[in-house]
């Protein structure tokens, strides 16, 4: 495959529609959960998937004006990256609107995960914290946008948190660490001529293609624990997920243009992935 690289400041590339996957994913866990425990108003549902939506949204589409310092964009690219996030800053505003809705229903430990989701989302390319530079941005994406966006979805719903919760987001928590990565490892190249820092560019190709292999048996062996444990009531209907596995793991050793897909060939696994893994939560898989 050739060709030129996509420009990554139109809008539709900067809101990495693959990557909401990560919100519609996490939020239907929680929702699921609290539905099973007989937790069903509908608005609570309804405004957390909203807000988890435009909270992952929000994060792409201001990610990239983080960088404007750091790497050559021409004037219309400029352009670009601002309105996108000037959109990404009033969806921020929406998350915030959401949020003290929901706070006013569950009480300040809501607020103070809220406070905390938003610090993390701002400080994955912005100073001071910088995480994506500083090689933090894998493990801390399992944080937050994994254990803590699960567990802060279904305490948004429930007002309650339990332990099932935690254990049952972790094969998600790891899946959003795999989709950074791939995310790091296409834009390797490119992130080390820029001088930006990231987990992949600090550990090099070789090391951070064994690491992706390594997050990916992670996430089913993690499932097939939590189905031994008594905690995943099916898991068989994963095995339809493995087909997808073969895509992304051979472009892992691919020359930079031809690894453009690996971010949306890992998007799709884990939506495929999430849709198993939530038949197996509802006792739809065996």
């Amino acid at each position: 495959m050739s060709g030129a690289r996509p420009d990554k400041t139109r809008f539709l590339s900067a809101l990495r529609p693959f990557s909401l996957v990560v919100a519609l994913a996490g939020c239907g866990l929680a929702a699921s959960l609290a539905w099973q425990d007989g937790y069903r108003a509908p608005l609570p549902i309804a405004l957390v998937m909203l807000a988890g939506l435009a909270l992952q949204a929000a994060v792409n589409l201001v990610n990239d004006h983080c960088d404007l310092h750091r790497s050559g964009f021409d004037a219309a690219q400029r352009r670009r990256i601002r309105r996108n996030a000037r959109i990404g800053w009033l969806l921020f505003a929406l998350v915030a609107a959401v949020g003290l809705y929901l706070v006013s229903l569950r009480g300040w430990p809501l607020a103070l995960l809220g406070l905390l989701g938003l610090a993390g989302a701002w400080g994955y390319a912005a100073p001071p914290l910088d995480y994506k530079s500083r090689g933090l941005g894998v493990p801390l994406v399992f944080l937050f946008m994994g254990v803590l966006f699960v567990g802060g979805a279904y305490y948004a719903i429930t007002g309650d948190i339990g332990w099932r919760v935690v254990w049952l987001s972790l094969p998600f928590s790891l899946l959003a660490s795999l989709l950074l990565l791939s995310n790091e490892l296409r834009d390797l190249e490119a992130d080390r001529a820029a001088g930006i820092r990231t987990l992949s560019v600090r550990l090099g190709r070789d090391r951070a293609v064994r690491l992706y292999r390594l997050l990916l048996a992670g996430v089913y062996l993690t499932a097939l624990g939590l189905y031994l444990g008594g905690l995943l009531p099916g898991v068989l209907a994963l095995a339809l997920t493995l087909p997808a596995l073969w895509q992304p793991l051979r472009l892992l050793q691919a020359p930079p243009q031809r690894r453009q897909a690996l971010t949306p060939l890992t998007g799709r696994l884990y939506a495929l992935f999430s849709l198993a893994f939530l038949a197996g939560v509802w006792g739809l898989s065996p």
